[in-house]
């Protein structure tokens, strides 16, 4: 929230906290007794501002779903600075907090005792200035408070994503989104240069059975079954799994079952390993998801990821085509995060992203187009064109667009048996 000085009171568990935050310059204080409970706190952190400061804001360690939004609404309600205190409302209910507290106030700490804050005595006192926000500010006080309110954020994210799509589109995704494309995802099942491959291919024996979430035309399920029993490829798009058997005919593969469906199935395929490639970033209910793909897993869960979805290499090119930045869907980040607060302990092997290439630059175009849902030949699809061939560059090996540097990780980890695994 841009916040000048930071105050953090640490308690309990002080040393491992210090050694466990990626801190940014916060200045650190202890609470010496924190058996004295949260009012105890409150008065080391307010005793360790400076003696100017003219206002605190207070926030509660347990609420990491604070929003910086709502911190400038509160800083913004008072700027005579009249009123003893600032608290939100938030429309969805909840505790008040952060609470934006004047120097007049700072001795109302004085009085409290226990694990008593503010809230009783801003109540009783008169010229409380109070915000209203939206939505709510959960606490945060066990694994699975943390664990809803990720998959919260996350599929906040996912719903704002279509919704922006839905609102600026000019052309259905029709019934196979990726029909029109789908000879973009097809790979040589034999080919030596795939660093993820490899990746993935380190984990393989010869007696398993590997299920691929995703599995698009069969870019990892079909070298993978090379060095497997069997893998069962999976995947909501028709046009997708028909270019797997195609190339799957070709090279004389003929260990892969497929399976169209979206993830989760009613009735999934249990294996020793699941695979998810690029697959989940847009996925709204992702708790359910990875519940899927731990019980269909025997030994072990794979996904690869990247830092941003790998449709982002188009994100620059909404502003010039719909006038408004692209709504960023979660990645590779936010699934660590989640899987970590779930209780796995995943383990990540990370790789760079190679550019990804185009056979002609109406592949570009192609590409460009579906995730952008413009129209042909309309105004917006006008100004893609003229940026398309403004930024794409044709190399020896193909056409490639402008990318930031982004990482690909693949992330391992052993599921946890939340009970009905098949």
């Amino acid at each position: 929230a841009g916040l000048a000085d930071v105050v953090v009171v640490l308690g309990a568990a002080a040393d491992a906290i210090l050694d466990g935050v990626a801190w940014r310059g916060e200045r650190i204080v202890r609470n010496e007794h924190p058996e004295a409970g949260l009012s105890s706190s409150l008065r080391v952190g307010l005793a360790a501002l400076p003696s100017d400061a003219e206002s605190a804001l207070i926030v509660l360690g347990d609420q990491p779903g604070l929003r910086p939004d709502v911190v400038d609404a509160l800083l913004a309600a008072d700027p005579d600075r009249r009123a003893p205190a600032v608290m939100p409302s938030y429309a969805d209910g909840g505790g008040a907090n952060p609470v934006l507290l004047r120097r007049a106030g700072f001795a109302l700490a004085d009085g409290l005792t226990g694990d008593e804050g503010l809230g009783r005595l801003l109540a009783e006192w008169p010229g409380v200035l109070r915000i209203p926000v939206g939505g709510a500010l959960p606490d945060v006080d066990t694994r699975a408070d943390l664990t809803a309110l990720l998959e919260s954020a996350w599929a906040a994210r996912v719903i704002a994503n279509r919704e922006q799509v839905d609102r600026l589109r000019e052309v259905p995704d029709g019934s196979d989104f990726y029909a029109p494309i789908s000879n973009l995802f097809r790979a040589d099942p034999l080919r030596d240069d795939d660093p993820v491959l490899d990746g993935l291919t380190a984990e393989a024996r010869p007696d398993e059975t590997w299920l691929d979430v995703g599995a698009g035309a069969g870019r990892f399920a079909l070298p993978i079954a090379r060095r497997v029993c069997a893998v069962v490829a999976i995947d909501a798009s028709a046009r997708m799994l028909a270019a797997l058997d195609e190339i799957a005919a070709e090279h004389a593969i003929g260990n892969v079952r497929t399976i169209l469906g979206r993830w989760p199935l009613a009735e999934p395929p249990s294996g020793d390993v699941v695979l998810i490639a690029h697959v989940g970033y847009d996925v709204e209910a992702i708790g359910p998801f990875i519940d899927a793909l731990e019980r269909a897993a025997h030994r072990r869960c794979l996904a690869v990821l990247m830092e941003r979805q790998p449709a982002s290499t188009i994100d620059p090119f909404w502003p010039l085509v719909h006038g408004e930045e692209r709504v960023g869907l979660p990645a590779l980040p936010e699934f660590l995060e989640l899987l970590v607060a779930r209780g796995a302990r995943p383990e990540v092997t990370s790789l760079p992203r190679p550019p990804a290439r185009y056979g002609t630059f109406d592949e570009v175009l192609a590409f460009a187009r579906r995730q952008t849902w413009v129209a042909p030949d309309g105004e917006k699809d006008r100004r893609l064109v003229v940026a398309l061939r403004e930024q794409a560059v044709e190399t020896a090996q193909g056409w490639t667009l402008p990318a930031p540097d982004m990482r690909i990780g693949i992330v391992g980890w052993t599921p946890i048996d939340r009970g009905g695994r098949s």
